[in-house]
């Protein structure tokens, strides 16, 4: 981590705007309608407005992070469309899913802080984190190989996935599906690049157990 001695205290506030219109449960096997959800977190901009006394350019890790500043927005929509299929339990579903990530900074001495950032690629299940890191899946890559080793302050991702159920029974959902997706992330919103894409497609099943 950027210092191993030290307090970051993460003080924030979060707002999240979202609207569904699918006709089944998330993980009950929709095959219509939509889900569009955008959510802020922000922070006070503690160095421009309490902390007058200290040189931000010059200061160490553990005073710039004492107070964790930073102002986060996610965009994310999933889309549902029945193909095929005279009833739910014989749906052919197309879902598309998109979902853009930003993470920025109010004082240009301090920049953007390294709590809170994206790590692309892998499964999503990667474990525990004190940092409040954003684990987002990627199929065919090692966990977090899409982003820096600090994280990202900028992502992008698109996934469209093909589905047909095999068991819709509510002890064990089970359904195959093909998929293809794409994303990237950046350590900078600058760089940020909707169309620069790192690619992967497969089949698979997945199944959905009473746990």
């Amino acid at each position: 981590f950027i210092f191993s001695n030290g307090f970051a205290n993460n003080l924030f506030w979060r707002g999240v705007l979202s609207r569904s219109s699918i006709d089944f449960p998330l993980y009950d096997y929709p095959t219509s309608g939509s889900q569009i959800s955008l959510s802020g977190q922000v922070t006070l901009p503690y160095s421009k407005w309490f902390i007058k006394d200290v040189d931000f350019s010059d200061a160490p890790d553990q005073v710039k992070y004492k107070w964790v500043e930073y102002y986060k927005f996610k965009f994310t929509a999933s889309w549902y469309t029945k193909l095929a299929g005279k009833d739910r339990k014989h749906a052919l579903v197309l879902n598309a899913r998109m979902g853009w990530g930003f993470l920025g900074h109010y004082n240009n001495a301090i920049g953007t802080a390294p709590f809170e950032r994206f790590y692309l690629g892998g499964s999503g299940l990667t474990g525990f984190a004190l940092d409040g890191r954003e684990i987002i899946a990627l199929r065919g890559y090692d966990d977090g190989i899409l982003s820096p080793s600090t994280g990202a302050s900028a992502i992008a991702k698109y996934t469209l996935e093909l589905r047909y159920p095999l068991s819709l029974n509510p002890s064990a959902m089970i359904y195959c599906l093909a998929f293809a997706e794409a994303g990237n992330s950046w350590d900078s919103f600058r760089k940020f690049d909707p169309f620069t894409m790192k690619r992967s497609a497969g089949i698979g099943v997945r199944i959905f157990l009473p746990m």
